[in-house]
């Protein structure tokens, strides 16, 4: 392989940095990587994902003596070492070489439970590792993670003789040691030593910066890169899957704090909440629990009223099954993973200073502060009790996270290895890139019943013929680049997190995958409703494109949804692409959406079963706007309530919303009156002729309120017209025929009745 800088190396005493085409890297670093359930594990292995999209290839290289990781394109697999490598880690000198770096750390002051952060300083086998890896790979950038791995990273830049190397700062160790009473005098010269050999320094917060700098090393070599977040993990977990779980009512109030619970700022937060603030908290709120999630809980700290999970796998369920978020943190340094996963969920937070050291947030706005437990239980209790603040402080919260993804992380190291940017403070950037969205005079007293979502009409045209349908008649597609791209610019500005793809069949237009690039890029989550039946004739750019989940329309068992759909085989190639996406892309979510009509309604267990069988999520509704298939029989009327029960009792939201199916048979019976919904609020519908409409009844009479081809969307938003609209929907209700999920989406959002009583 030819080396890919067209400079030899980095200068100290100038300004001349690399200039990349396509690097390669290597981190250097812990092995309790996998599974990735902790902040560090998670920040590494993040960062290896990062930056094998922003490179070539990233590697790993751990303790693990038998194998490293290759990352390409964001995905990992475990490599062997070639096997002269393998056997030279057995010989007695380099064995005995690592005996002798345990007693060397012992001497040093390490205390022995961080020793396997810090062997590397003197571990031979380690430096062979480092520098086998950046033969075998051509590595352009070696980077440690923990000062601990900075010598190796060091000598195996050195011995490639035209790489560079790096050290990231998770905390300024040298001070965390000491907050624990250690004697740290050898360990921060030692640390500062190799500090002063690496090419450049990145701490996660300029508090760590100026720690370092005041320590001795130079300002200019350290560059504040923060920990990101994974904006698509978190905001969608399944709260009451957990509640159910751990035997918690659906409307007992429920704390949440999460950490590697043996490391002892983590274990003093759960002593905290233990021993000083929730026996306060219990006197008034008796139903109160708290959740503390992470490895190795702290037994001697047990609570009638706290539930420790352990190590969970799906901490996104965890956080959404929480009413407020907590990080009662009083020691360590860097920034807290924790607290960037509540804001990307939307949790309120309450949280110490130290807690939320090295954030650029607002008090008040992004979260809330206290460094005592009478100011602690004070916010909680406000809080608890005050649903609109918590959603105000949450939504708040989301938004200051969407500039922390860890996309923004691999622009910032890309940035900072093409020699753009070194020493700067991008935490800073990125706060300050945070806008808060164009809005309107809103209901108050609500909640938001989902991340503010548009819900694009991108064409008309399907290569089926549904019965319930007329959106196949004809064909016609939005411009992507004329039309589309600027729209979701506007959609950006007015606080819209999330892109509902729909058609006619969204797979039939040509630049369907353009449009979920430019809307990823950024920063919506997208959703794609389809038939399915397209899925294996655009796979590859389907895998490529980064769509978050896919709504796939199921109407029956293989005939029924023949018939209703008007095709021959549909049911089986329908079925052919969601089992793929399920088996080759399992990252994908994906639900199956059930129209019910009286000539399916037989078989609504059938499908939901099915769909259970294969993990998938599941929702149904009424059919809308079509007579001739409404449930209108004593039979048909028997089985759907039938189904609801059946479906109640697998589905804890499928059981709070009876009500809502009930009053499906009497919207099918045409008696029900207008109904209120959250439509140009939490939702909004686009056209592909770009009408503006609060919702997806696209041919609803008296709906469209202007069009965002003429006048742009964040004008129309903020407009006379369409606040009347809004305001009508919201407290006259619409008559114009729709009976689906955003009903109960508003009484969720309200406490009020989606039905308006006639007067």
């Amino acid at each position: 392989m030819g080396h890919r800088f067209s400079q030899t190396r980095y200068d100290e005493g100038t300004s001349v940095f690399w200039s990349i085409r396509s690097v390669r890297f290597c981190i250097l670093t812990r092995g309790d990587l996998f599974p990735t359930d902790h902040g560090a594990a998670v920040k590494i292995v993040r960062t290896a994902e990062v930056l094998s999209r922003v490179g070539e290839v990233c590697c790993i290289v751990t303790d693990d003596r038998d194998a490293y990781w290759r990352f390409v394109d964001g995905r990992g697999e475990r490599v062997a070492y070639p096997h002269k490598l393998r056997a030279a880690e057995e010989w007695p000198l380099i064995r005995g070489g690592g005996r002798l770096a345990e007693r060397l750390l012992a001497k040093f002051g390490y205390p022995i439970e961080e020793h396997f952060l810090y062997l590397p300083i003197f571990d031979p086998s380690w430096w062979m590792r480092a520098v086998a890896v950046g033969e075998v790979e051509n590595i352009d950038v070696f980077q440690a993670e923990f000062p601990g791995y900075g010598v190796a990273a060091w000598l195996a830049s050195r011995f490639k003789g035209d790489s560079r190397s790096s050290i990231v700062q998770h905390n300024v160790e040298w001070d965390r040691l000491g907050e624990f009473g250690h004697d740290v005098s050898r360990i921060r010269s030692i640390e500062q030593w190799i500090l002063d050999r690496v090419d450049d320094v990145i701490a996660v917060s300029a508090d760590d910066k100026a720690r370092m700098v005041e320590a001795g090393t130079r300002a200019e070599k350290i560059t504040v890169i923060p920990h990101g977040v994974d904006l698509k993990r978190f905001g969608w977990g399944v709260g009451v899957d957990v509640r159910q779980r751990h035997e918690i009512a659906l409307d007992a109030p429920v704390l949440f704090f999460h950490g590697t619970l043996h490391y002892w700022p983590n274990t003093e937060a759960v002593r905290f909440i233990v021993d000083e603030l929730i026996e306060g908290l219990l006197k008034t709120i008796p139903d109160l629990r708290v959740i503390i999630a992470g490895q190795n809980p702290p037994e001697y700290y047990e609570h009638p009223a706290v539930v420790t999970p352990g190590s969970v796998d799906r901490l996104e369920d965890y956080i959404a099954a929480a009413d407020v978020c907590l990080c009662p943190i009083f020691a360590g340094g860097g920034t807290r993973m924790k607290l960037m996963e509540y804001m990307a969920a939307g949790k309120p937070i309450v949280s110490t200073t130290k807690g939320a050291e090295g954030i650029p947030y607002t008090a008040g706005t992004h979260l809330l502060i206290a460094d005592d437990v009478a100011a602690f239980s004070a916010h909680i209790k406000t809080l608890l009790a005050d649903r609109h603040r918590r959603e105000q402080l949450g939504a708040a919260a989301r938004r200051f996270a969407g500039a922390y993804d860890w996309s923004s992380v691999g622009d910032a190291l890309e940035s900072l290895y093409k020699g753009k940017g070194r020493g700067e403070d991008w935490n800073a950037k990125f706060a300050a890139s945070v806008q808060e969205p164009i809005d309107a005079h809103l209901p108050e007293m609500r909640i938001s019943s989902k991340p503010r979502t548009m819900l694009l009409l991108i064409n008309q045209g399907c290569n089926l013929k549904c019965s319930f349908c007329d959106l196949w008649e004809q064909f016609e597609n939005m411009d992507v680049q004329g039309r589309l791209i600027p729209l979701l610019d506007e959609a950006v500005a007015i606080g819209t997190e999330t892109l509902v793809i729909t058609g006619g069949e969204p797979f039939l237009h040509p630049d369907l995958f353009e449009a979920v690039a430019a809307a990823k890029a950024r920063g919506m989550s997208v959703n794609i409703t389809t038939n399915g039946t397209l899925i294996n004739k655009r796979w590859d750019e389907l895998i490529d494109s980064g769509v978050d989940s896919l709504s796939f329309s199921i109407d029956g068992m293989p005939d029924t949804h023949d018939d209703l759909r008007g095709q021959k085989g549909a049911w089986k190639r329908t079925m052919s692409g969601l089992r793929r996406v399920l088996s080759e892309a399992p990252e994908m979510a994906t639900s199956i959406y059930f129209v019910v009509t009286n000539k399916n309604i037989q078989e609504l267990t059938a499908v939901y079963d099915l769909a259970r069988s294969y993990g998938t999520k599941f929702d149904f509704w009424p059919v809308n706007d079509a007579p001739e298939l409404y449930l209108t029989t004593p039979e048909d009327k028997a089985a759907w309530r039938d189904a609801v029960e059946h479906i109640s009792m697998q589905d804890l939201e499928v059981a709070a919303r009876a009500a809502y199916y009930e009053s499906g048979l009497e919207y099918h019976a045409q008696q029900t009156t207008p109904v209120r919904c959250l439509g140009l609020i939490d939702q909004y519908g686009v056209s592909y002729t770009g009408d503006l409409l609060p919702c997806c009844v696209w041919g609803g009479e008296g709906l469209v309120v202007g069009n965002v081809f003429e006048t742009p969307l964040s004008t129309l938003w903020a407009s006379d017209e369409v606040q009347a609209h809004r305001e009508k929907m919201y407290g006259d209700g619409c008559s114009v025929g729709c009976y689906n999920h955003s009903l109960y989406e508003f009484e969720v959002a309200t406490g009020e009745s989606f039905r308006v009583e006639q007067k």
